[in-house]
């Protein structure tokens, strides 16, 4: 994402060099924030804005329909409500009975807070075709706008079951799940997210996150997460050394004995160790002295001395 942002730049520069009188300059910047999938809605008005109502447009030949929809959705985000009409005047009146440009319909009056109506529009792309994965994304999306958290959750079960492979998906619904407590579905979604992307150390130290909300018998396997996430990312990972950090307490004062006093003893010397050094290296001093202090809480708490930080 840095260097396509650096890159935009660059081809910013080549639009603001010609004020925005070159066609070409000016489609290949739009081009480039589609391609990227940047959300650059506040460039792409400015710009595209122009090329649309100067009649400019006519110069893109069958690209001019992409440019439209572009900056139709662009100007939604920046609530250029007369825009966002002229652009859907001139998708409409070229595809009059296409279920993408009715799909904009919908999705301006979601701008328009008429969740009703658009409602209405995807309920009925949908009848026609059930498998039509934007509407229902859409429809989901209003649920959520509007609140309606356990309808959205039932939709987006739904659409998983159609769309097994969309990671999105299951993290739009883990994320639903947080919202409402349902740790257990959640780390459930965490669990199917690994399995797409089993490298990912922000994955892994959520799911760590997650089974140690749940608490008890789940630490371990929380211990399990954050350890893999470091493995992953062994520099400037805090937030998975916090996370085993509070594992281990965590497992060293409960009642029952869920793990290996020795191993997780020596994981709790790893992790405190690891945050001295980042904290002493980049932090601000009052940080250390608060990191100091957790440690040394924790180390007091644990039976018998058993997570002593050094």
């Amino acid at each position: 994402l840095g260097r396509a942002m650096e890159s935009l730049e660059s081809v910013t520069a080549s639009v603001v060099k010609t004020k925005g009188r070159s066609t070409a300059a000016v489609t290949a910047l739009l081009k480039y924030i589609r391609t990227h999938k940047l959300r650059e809605s506040k460039l792409v008005v400015q710009y595209g804005k122009p090329l649309v109502q100067g009649g400019g447009g006519s110069a893109l030949g069958d690209e001019k329909w992409t440019v439209l929809e572009q900056v139709f959705i662009a100007a939604l985000d920046t609530k250029d409500m007369d825009l966002a009409d002229a652009c859907l005047r001139g998708l409409h009146t070229q595809f009059p009975d296409s279920a993408r440009v009715k799909r904009l319909v919908g999705m301006k009056s979601e701008a328009e807070r008429d969740y009703t109506a658009a409602l209405q529009i995807y309920d009925e792309l949908l009848e026609a075709n059930p498998a039509n994965q934007l509407a229902m994304k859409r429809k989901i999306c209003i649920l959520r706008a509007d609140n309606k958290v356990q309808s959205a959750i039932h939709e987006l079960n739904e659409y998983i079951k159609r769309f097994q492979a969309d990671a999105s998906a299951w993290q739009e619904l883990a994320d639903l799940y947080l919202s409402v407590a349902k740790y257990d579905s959640a780390a459930f979604c965490y669990e199917e997210l690994i399995l797409h992307n089993p490298m990912s150390h922000l994955l892994h130290c959520r799911l760590g996150e997650i089974y140690y909300t749940l608490g008890k018998e789940n630490l371990t396997v929380a211990r399990k997460h954050f350890c893999k996430s470091l493995e992953l990312k062994r520099k400037d990972n805090p937030r998975a050394l916090h996370g085993l950090r509070s594992c281990c307490s965590a497992l060293a004062s409960g009642e029952e004995r869920l793990a290996d006093p020795s191993v997780n003893a020596a994981l709790s010397a790893y992790a405190a160790r690891d945050l001295r050094d980042m904290y002493q290296a980049t932090a601000d001093p009052v940080l250390a002295g608060a990191l100091e202090t957790v440690l040394e809480s924790d180390s007091a708490t644990a039976p018998g001395g058993t997570l002593s930080a050094e």
